[in-house]
């Protein structure tokens, strides 16, 4: 394992002044799978105050647990002084952390055996709890005993998941009984960790691992609908491109659309994401665009960048074929920079009433006219074209209104 300049020089750094220090965690079996670690964090013996004198530019992420962040011309670097867990009382945090005297105190109290090795440049790695050995293996499993690192924190149930599926891993036996035994502690998790956790379960290159979440007994504590198994949607995730919203909406379209919005109301997801997934389920029955005219009337519906999620929702649910969406696919690349939105009319309301129109209501009904012209003929936006239409869109109007007035008054 090799670590960046910057983090072998906070490791010097804290090592000059006389306290120890290791890159750990995540970082270290991310390089060991041979890939590419998004953080490095390092745990050291000294005190969070101790770290922060030795470093002109800190703050505090997480002070109470031990925590600052070194920042360095790159980025940050989490540096957490080793400590140990007082009781979880609420099956989520610890009551009270106590600074530890030594990395092996630390790495104990860590999730999983994968999660709880450690680095030094000159000492190499250090695994304590058989970490590299279940890497090889493909194993998740806890460090110590599983019913107790499940009790102190019901989410790292679900971590378990999502490692799994991230890593295309098994979950050891003891492992997945202490799961099943203890999943309705799930309940005292916030339900926007719950989602974080399903979220990464989601893009990872197992979606499908979901069902372990299922079958281990979590569903109902995730949410009491995913007690209704046959609605779920899972074996067709896999085959979907790594779009959360897509994948959501796969997991939940069998639910409906309003259903589906009130259980990711309930899991507390952003407003953009149940507005995304709720319109891609309300349009799931749509026709297949086999036209350029169909490709374009279908991003004017529901918009372009969610007319491309839609095809691959409709194919991962296998309610088109392949050949369907290929042809889909290929008209909707084509006509992507055609006109869609009123907003890409070549005129404006103004220039609607400059050319005669009245302001009002009727303004907007004069332009969405006009924009159907240009749906069925992009050529037609132009603003010469588009002016001459609407003079005689809005002189049929008048003249139909007109002949209605005159047929009410005979």
């Amino acid at each position: 394992m090799e670590l960046n300049q910057e983090a072998l020089s906070i490791i010097e750094t804290l090592e000059s002044a006389g306290f120890e220090a290791y890159a750990v965690g995540g970082c270290v079996r991310d390089s060991l799978l041979g890939l590419v670690p998004k953080d490095i964090d390092i745990t050291t013996s000294a005190r969070p105050e101790q770290v922060k004198a030795l470093f002109p530019r800190t703050f505090d992420t997480g002070i109470e647990h031990g925590t600052v962040t070194v920042l360095m011309r790159n980025g940050g670097y989490e540096v957490t002084t080793f400590r140990t867990d007082g009781k979880y009382t609420d099956h989520r945090r610890p009551d009270h952390v106590e600074y530890a005297l030594s990395l092996e105190d630390d790495l104990s109290r860590r999730d999983f055996t994968i999660n709880a090795m450690a680095y030094h440049p000159e000492k190499g790695i250090i695994d304590l709890f058989g970490g590299r050995e279940d890497l090889r293996r493909g194993v998740i499993r806890c460090v110590g005993r599983a019913e107790e690192r499940f009790t102190e924190d019901a989410l790292r149930m679900l971590r378990a998941i999502r490692f799994s599926a991230r890593l295309g891993f098994v979950i050891d036996e003891e492992a997945s009984q202490a799961i099943s035994h203890l999943a309705p502690t799930l309940t005292y998790v916030s339900r926007e960790r719950v989602w974080e956790e399903l979220k990464k379960t989601l893009i990872s290159p197992h979606p499908d691992y979901l069902e372990r979440m299922i079958g281990l007994g979590l569903g109902p504590y995730v949410d009491p609908a995913f007690a209704k198994t046959e609605l779920l949607e899972l074996k067709g995730l896999p085959e979907l491109a790594e779009d959360l919203n897509v994948r959501t909406a796969l997991m939940l379209y069998r639910f409906g659309e309003a259903e589906a919005g009130r259980i990711l109301r309930r899991l507390k997801t952003d407003n953009e994401t149940r507005h995304q997934v709720c319109l891609l389920i309300a349009h799931i029955q749509e026709k297949p665009a086999s036209s350029g005219k169909e490709a374009r009337q279908l991003m004017r519906q529901v918009g372009r960048e969610e007319a491309r999620r839609l095809g691959d929702l409709q194919y991962g649910a296998h309610l088109i074929t392949k050949e369907e969406y290929t042809l889909q696919s290929e008209f909707l690349c084509s006509e992507m920079s055609a006109p869609v939105t009123l907003k890409e009319l070549a005129v404006t309301g103004r220039d609607l009433i400059e050319a005669g129109g009245e302001q009002g209501p009727s303004l907007g009904v004069h332009l969405s006219w006009l924009l159907d012209q240009v749906i069925d003929d992009p050529a037609k936006n132009n603003r010469e074209t588009l002016i001459a239409l609407f003079r005689q869109h809005w002189y049929n109007c008048n003249d139909s209104l007109a002949k209605a007035a005159l047929e009410d008054n005979q």
